[in-house]
C-alpha cells in the first residue's frame, strides 16, 4: 500500500471516529482533506500557490480509491480560495456512502 493510500485511509477513519474534517500535507507540496459523515465523504486535494497537475489528480483518484462517476467540485477545471494573502487551488470529489461498494 502507497503511503498516500495509508494517509488516505487514516484521515478517513479519523474523520469517521471524531466527525470532524481531518487533513495532512503531502509530499510535493499538495494538501489532502476528508470529512467522512454517516452519509456521505468528502475528500478535496489542494496547493498553494499552482493548480494540481492532471496526471496527479489521476494518481489522487485511483490511489485513494474515489469511486467512479462521484460528483467532481467544481467539475471542470479548479477552484480558487484566497486566504491569508495566498491562493489555494482546489478539486473535490463529494459521494454518497452507499455508492462506495459499486465501483
Amino acid at each position: 500500500m502507497s503511503k498516500l493510500a495509508q494517509i488516505y485511509q487514516e484521515l478517513r477513519r479519523q474523520a469517521a471516529r471524531t466527525g470532524q474534517d481531518r487533513a495532512a500535507d503531502l509530499p510535493g507540496g499538495a494538501r489532502i482533506a476528508v470529512r467522512d459523515t454517516a452519509v456521505s465523504v468528502i475528500v478535496t486535494f489542494s496547493r498553494k500557490g499552482k493548480k494540481l497537475g492532471d496526471v496527479e489528480l489521476i494518481t489522487f483518484q485511483r490511489v485513494c480509491d474515489i469511486p467512479a462517476g462521484v460528483e467532481r467540485i467544481p467539475k471542470e477545471d479548479q477552484a480558487a480560495r484566497k486566504r491569508d494573502g495566498d491562493t489555494y487551488h482546489t478539486v473535490s470529489y463529494r459521494w454518497r456512502k452507499l455508492h462506495e461498494n459499486h465501483h
